[in-house]
C-alpha cells in the first residue's frame, strides 16, 4: 500500500458507512471493493460464487501440446487443431476455448465461433481477417473500433445511428461509388448504439447488404445471444464482448466471433492462427462456458432494476431527460419491440442544459455503489458520461451520463441516488 499514491479516506470511510444500512446481497458484493486501493480496481478480486473452483480447473494454459508420434504432430500442425481438441502450440483455442466457442455458437445457432482477450480483440480480429478498404458503420459505433479503424487506414462510412432504410442506402450508395468492389466493403451494424441507445432498421440494412452482396458484421453486446440473434436475420458474423452479460461479474475479459458461414470462419480462425491473438486464458474459459447458463436470469435482474433506476430519474427536476428503447416515448421504442423485447441494464440520463457541469459531476462522485468505470454488464453498478462524437446524428442537448444496473437490491441503489441528489437539488 505504501507504494500506492491514493485519494483520501473520506470516500471510503462514507461508502463503509453507506454500505452498513445496506442489504446482505449488496454487501455481497460491494464489502470486497469497497476500497478500491485494495482490490486494485477489480469488481470480483475473490470470485463470487462457483468462481473459484471452475477455475481450478482445465489446461491453465500450457504452451506444449503433446504428441506420441511425428505423424500425430505433423498432421496437427497443418490444420491448427490437436486431436485432443484445441491448437496444437500453445494457448490460442485451448480445449476450454473450443468448449465455450461450441456452446456459444450453438445458442446463436452458427457454423462455429472464436474467442479473443476483448470485444474489441473481436472486431479487429474480423476486420483483419476481411481487410476491407472500407467499412459503412453507424454513428454512434462504440469509440475505440473508430480508434482502431483510424490506426489501421481503413475508411469510414458513416450511416445515422437510427438509420431508415432510405438513409443506409443513401451511405450504401456513396460507399459503392467510392468502393465498387465488394470485398473492399463491410456492412457494420451495432444496436442498439453505444451511450445513446438508438436502433437502425436492421432488417432493411441486411436487406439492402444482400442485394449487393456485401458481408455484414453485427455487434450484439448489448443484447447477447438472450435478446437477439442476428445470423437468424441474415447478419454473417456476430461479435460480442462477452466479459458483459456472458461472464456477469466483470472477471471474463473476452470476446467472441460467431460465424454463420464455415469459409468465414476459417478465414478468422486463420488470423489468430497467424497472429496469435487468440490466447485467452482457459480458466477465463471455464468461467465463462458455467456463467452463460446464468445469463438470462441475470439479465433479468438487470433490467428490472434499471426500470426502477429510470422511474427515480424520470421524476427529478433536474433531468431534461432518459435515453433508452424501452421506453414506450422513444422513437425506437417500436424496433425495441420488433427485435429484443426486453431491455438490459444500461441507460442514459441527459441533464437538463441549466445544471452546472460541476454539480453534476459532485453528484457522480457522491454515490456509493455506482462505480465511476467503463465497461458494463457486470454485478456492480456504474455510471460513466457519455461523450460521444457524431458526424451525420445530432445528440441531445445537456451533460449525458451512462448508469448501468448491478445486481445489488435496487432500494439500496435508490437510497444511493436520493442521498447524492443533494448535490444537484436548490443548488
Amino acid at each position: 500500500m505504501a507504494d500506492k499514491v491514493r485519494e483520501p479516506l473520506v470516500k471510503t470511510e462514507a461508502r463503509r458507512a453507506f454500505l452498513a444500512l445496506c442489504s446482505h446481497k449488496t454487501r455481497l458484493f460491494h464489502d470486497p471493493v469497497f476500497d478500491p486501493y485494495v482490490a486494485d480496481g477489480h469488481p470480483n478480486p475473490s470470485g463470487l460464487g462457483e468462481a473459484a473452483r471452475f477455475s481450478q480447473t482445465g489446461s491453465w494454459g500450457q504452451s506444449s501440446v503433446l504428441f506420441s508420434t511425428l505423424a500425430t504432430y505433423r498432421n496437427a500442425d497443418e490444420c491448427g487443431k490437436a486431436p485432443y481438441g484445441g491448437a496444437e502450440y500453445g494457448i490460442p483455442q485451448t480445449p476450454e476455448a473450443d468448449a465455450v466457442c461450441r456452446k456459444i455458437a450453438d445458442l446463436h445457432n452458427g457454423h462455429g465461433a472464436v474467442i479473443c482477450p476483448s470485444g474489441l480483440a473481436a472486431i479487429a480480429a474480423t476486420l483483419d481477417a476481411f481487410s476491407p478498404k472500407a467499412v459503412l458503420i453507424p454513428d454512434h459505433v462504440y469509440g475505440p473500433m473508430i480508434r482502431f479503424l483510424n490506426r489501421r487506414h481503413i475508411a469510414q462510412i458513416r450511416y445515422p445511428a437510427g438509420a431508415s432504410a432510405e438513409e443506409f442506402r443513401s451511405a450504401l450508395l456513396t460507399a459503392r461509388r467510392a468502393y465498387p468492389k465488394r470485398e473492399d466493403l463491410i456492412v457494420y451494424i451495432e444496436a442498439p448504439g453505444s451511450g445513446t441507445f438508438e436502433i437502425p432498421d436492421i432488417e432493411g440494412i441486411i436487406r439492402l447488404a444482400q442485394e449487393t452482396k456485401l458481408r455484414t458484421v453485427m455487434d450484439n453486446t448489448w443484447a447477447s445471444h438472450v435478446r437477439f440473434k442476428p445470423l437468424e436475420y441474415g447478419v454473417d458474423l456476430v461479435v460480442q464482448a462477452t466479459t458483459k452479460y456472458e461472464g456477469g461479474y466483470g472477471d471474463t475479459p473476452s470476446g467472441v466471433v460467431v460465424a454463420k458461414h464455415p469459409q468465414d470462419l476459417q478465414r478468422i480462425a486463420d488470423e489468430l492462427r497467424a497472429t496469435g491473438n487468440g490466447a485467452v486464458a482457459p480458466t477465463t474459459c471455464m468461467r465463462l462456458f458455467h456463467r452463460i447458463d446464468s445469463a438470462e436470469e441475470r439479465l433479468n435482474q438487470h433490467a428490472g432494476t434499471a426500470q426502477r433506476l429510470i422511474d427515480w430519474f424520470l421524476q427529478q427536476p433536474f433531468v431534461a431527460g432518459v435515453l433508452s428503447p424501452v421506453l414506450a416515448d422513444s422513437p425506437y421504442h417500436e424496433r425495441f419491440q420488433q427485435y429484443f423485447g426486453q431491455g438490459n441494464g444500461l441507460f442514459s440520463v441527459v441533464f437538463r442544459p441549466d445544471v452546472p457541469v460541476k454539480n453534476i459531476e459532485a453528484f457522480v462522485d457522491a454515490l456509493n455503489l455506482f462505480w465511476v468505470a467503463e465497461s458494463w454488464g457486470g454485478h456492480l453498478s456504474l455510471v460513466l458520461p457519455v461523450h460521444a462524437k457524431r458526424e451525420v446524428s445530432p445528440l441531445p442537448e445537456g451533460y449525458i451520463v451512462r448508469f448501468h444496473a448491478g445486481l445489488e437490491d435496487y432500494q439500496d441503489l435508490l437510497r444511493d441516488l436520493n442521498q447524492a441528489a443533494e448535490c444537484l437539488i436548490n443548488k
